[in-house]
């Protein structure tokens, strides 16, 4: 059987190359954007590697800290811990593919500021967090805070003494 100066034979060779190429996409990938490794997954499926190649690949960028998701949470919730809820981040990365318990490890280490989060969105609406408004008003701000992710218990908590 014919070998090349690597050693390998041309099966190998050409095997060796695909896999070469689905690096080489995974890794242009991640040039843009960090990944998580069920995003990586799913983006090389949609370019029609085989299952095969990309657990290799995976392999591949998991063994050099290309694709970390306990790192990816971790980045996750600095950058968006701010603005975001504990439930929506929560439930981003879960749609993301990461696993519950890095979720939740991630947000043990770095806690998000829920109550700091609120006082802020109701001051840059032009109330403050102990002004009187009226039923229809507050229903209206409650409402808004739910959808972006806050416990009633915590909206109750920081707006007990607009109601």
């Amino acid at each position: 059987m014919r070998r090349n100066n690597q050693g390998q034979t041309g099966v190998e060779e050409k095997r060796s190359r695909k896999t070469r190429s689905v690096r080489d996409c995974a890794l242009s990938l991640l040039e843009r954007s960090d990944k998580t490794a069920q995003e990586m997954r799913q983006k090389l499926k949609e370019r029609e590697y085989q299952q095969e190649e990309i657990e290799e690949t995976l392999d591949f960028l998991e063994e050099y800290h290309y694709v970390d998701d306990e790192e990816y949470v971790r980045k996750y919730i600095r950058s968006y811990g701010a603005r975001k809820s504990a439930r929506r981040i929560r439930a981003e990365l879960e749609k993301r593919g990461v696993d519950a318990e890095l979720i939740e490890a991630g947000m043990a280490e770095i806690p998000v500021d829920e109550e700091e989060q609120i006082a802020v969105w109701i001051r840059k609406k032009g109330y403050e967090t102990d002004q009187q408004l009226e039923p229809e008003k507050y229903r209206k701000l409650t409402a808004a805070l739910a959808r972006r992710g806050y416990s009633f218990e915590m909206i109750r908590k920081v707006t007990a003494q607009m109601y």
